[in-house]
């Protein structure tokens, strides 16, 4: 978790809620670390000199250090190890859930906001959609 941690925070400063979601992210939806793993391992890295923190609005932000990228970079190989291993795992291609979850969150979105002839172009696209896969896996 250290690893991952470190890792989302390689991308921009961030709130413990949003590194939590990244990393939800990452698996499709299926697994959200709790606060209680990612406030402590947060901790752990800023104690450690790994990631720094600052607070603003009344919530803290990390960020990580030289040394963050440094611990990373030595570590990278059971990370990598780790993150190859769930993109063939027993669920399918992880890319094609999160892009399909991303889609559903998209649409739940809009839908309340969405006119009657919005709904149905919307659902017209992803009816084609569905039949362009299915005849692409039927070749």
């Amino acid at each position: 978790m250290k690893l991952l941690v470190l890792d989302t925070l390689k991308a921009r400063p961030m709130h413990g809620y949003e590194v939590s979601k990244q990393i939800s992210s990452l698996f499709g939806g299926r697994y959200e670390p709790s606060p209680g793993v990612i406030y402590p391992t947060l901790q752990w890295l800023a104690d450690s000199g790994y990631a720094e923190s600052s607070e603003s609005d009344g919530k803290m932000t990390y960020k990580m250090t030289a040394a963050g990228e440094e611990f990373l970079s030595r570590n990278r190989a059971p990370l990598d190890e780790f993150l190859g291993s769930m993109e063939g795992g027993p669920r399918g291609d992880f890319p094609i859930l999160r892009s399909a979850r991303r889609l559903e969150r998209t649409i739940t979105v809009y839908l309340p906001e969405m006119s009657q002839e919005r709904r149905v172009e919307v659902a017209r696209i992803l009816d084609d959609a569905r039949r362009k896969i299915e005849a692409m896996m039927e070749q």
